[in-house]
This record gives C-alpha cells, sequence and structure tokens, in this order.
C-alpha cells in the first residue's frame, strides 16, 4: 500500500526542492503559449471541458470546486491531476488538513512520482507556498485544498489579500489553481463550478461511484452556465474498470441521514 511518507520523500524545505526540480532540468510539460485562455489543462472529463467553452482549466485561473462535503470535488480534482499528468504537465498538492490519500489518487490514475504533496501549517501558509510554486513556474496545475483545514486566528482577511495575489501570480505565470472548500470563495476566483450530486453510481449493493452535475457558474473567459453531468468514480472502483462502466446504475440519492460514512470515499 502506498503510504504519504512515499509521496513525501524526499523532504525538502520548498525553495531547496524547487530548486532541485529546476537543477534537473524539469520544466513545463505544455506550453503556456502566448494568450491565457490558449492551451487549456484538461479536466479529465470531457463534458466539463465543453461545459466549460474553454476546452478545459483556463490557464493563469484560480478555479473553485464548490460542493459539500463528499460532493466529489476531491475526485474531480485528482482525475484534473491525473490528465494534465498524462498531458506532460507536473502538479502539485497543498493539503494543511491532511486529507490527502495517495491509495486513492493512484487508483484515479495519478502518478505519485510526479506529484508533489506540500503539508502547510494552515490555510493562510498553504496560499503562500501556492504562490512560491506559481511563480516557480515549474508546476501547471496545483490543488489547494482548503476543507477543514486547521484556521488561524485573524487568518479570514489575509486569506481573502492572499487568494487575490495567489489568482495575479496565477495568471502572469500561466499555471492553474484549484480551490477545494466551501466559505472560502473569493473574488478573486475566475472560475467557479458547483457540483450537485444527481445519483449515487451502484453495482448491486455497493456504492462505486456518484453521478454528479456540474454547472459553470463563473467564467472570467468565456461564457458562463454551461452544464455536463459527470460519472465520478471512489478510489476502489478503479480495480474494476473494464466493467464498473457498463454494470454501474444510478441509484435515487440517498438522505443525509442514512448515508453511512463508510461510502463517502471521496471528499
Amino acid at each position: 500500500m502506498t503510504s504519504l511518507t512515499d509521496v513525501a520523500r524526499p523532504v525538502k524545505p520548498l525553495p531547496e526542492l524547487l530548486e532541485s526540480l529546476r537543477s534537473h532540468g524539469l520544466r513545463r510539460g505544455v506550453d503556456p503559449g502566448p494568450m491565457v485562455a490558449a492551451n487549456p489543462l484538461p479536466t479529465g472529463q470531457p463534458g466539463l471541458d465543453a461545459a466549460l467553452r474553454s476546452g478545459g482549466w483556463p490557464r493563469g485561473s484560480l478555479a473553485l470546486l464548490d460542493a459539500p462535503t463528499g460532493g466529489g470535488a476531491t475526485s474531480l480534482a485528482l482525475g484534473s491531476l491525473a490528465a494534465c499528468q498524462s498531458a506532460g504537465g507536473l502538479v502539485a498538492w497543498l493539503d494543511p488538513a491532511g486529507r490527502f490519500d495517495p491509495a486513492t489518487a493512484v487508483r484515479l490514475g495519478v502518478s505519485l512520482e510526479w506529484l508533489l504533496v506540500v503539508r502547510p501549517a494552515h490555510p493562510v501558509e498553504a496560499v503562500e507556498l501556492a504562490g512560491w510554486l506559481a511563480r516557480s513556474r515549474l508546476i501547471d496545475l496545483l490543488v489547494l485544498d482548503l476543507a477543514d483545514a486547521p484556521p488561524r486566528s485573524g487568518s479570514s482577511r489575509d486569506l481573502d489579500r492572499g487568494l487575490g495575489r495567489l489568482a495575479d501570480l496565477l495568471l502572469r505565470a500561466g499555471g492553474v489553481g484549484l480551490l477545494l472548500g466551501r466559505g472560502v470563495a473569493s473574488q478573486a476566483t475566475g472560475v467557479r463550478v458547483a457540483l450537485h450530486r444527481l445519483a449515487w453510481l451502484a453495482v448491486g449493493q455497493d456504492l462505486v461511484g456518484q453521478q454528479v452535475e456540474a454547472t459553470v457558474t463563473r467564467h472570467r473567459w468565456a461564457l458562463a452556465g454551461g452544464r455536463a453531468e459527470l460519472d465520478l468514480w471512489f478510489g476502489e472502483g478503479r480495480r474494476i474498470d473494464p466493467l464498473l462502466r457498463s454494470a454501474a446504475t444510478p441509484r435515487e440519492v440517498v438522505p443525509a441521514a442514512e448515508r453511512p460514512a463508510l461510502r463517502i470515499i471521496s471528499a
């Protein structure tokens, strides 16, 4: 089983780690191009790529995945990381709450060898470190997971300012940031995608995923309002993927009070 220790080695200060990447000649796998909206990064979901009307996550954007806990935001973010890696890009996950599960990431197609996982102490530090990564121009796609992150006194105003600076840095550098966590939305986000569960996906009695509706509620570089229905699979479902898509059937959404916690595998 893959552990976070495997993901995090070697443990180095972030500036030293970035310098190490530079010294090994690692550069962007996908050229940002002359325009921010050009050469978008794939979301991993063709339907969402079309709904965004920019062909994917637009370069230079800070995008909010707006979903309740268990609503599929983490699964969608992991799928985007995997798609970016497949296109030759470098990716990172900032994880102040310690929620990142490397085993699930692997099963959803992420290569841990080319994933940088950073564990900041609190959300404000996470945003600052995301800025370091954006300025390095080495990272194509970073995920900033602020859901359930430990707060810091007076951090709300600092967080807002930090997100604004991060959005500016991403815009100049041509990277993409995905923001997870309700209540941390900022005017800085140029793209917002709301996720609403339509049904569970089940094989027999086992829940193996969920069907969600993704709505583009804000888009700085294209027309908002696009919608797409997405099938998001739980991590362990990837092992029976050849059978899963044909065998899984939609099931009515289970009321929150009846939902077994064990079934909520994707945060």
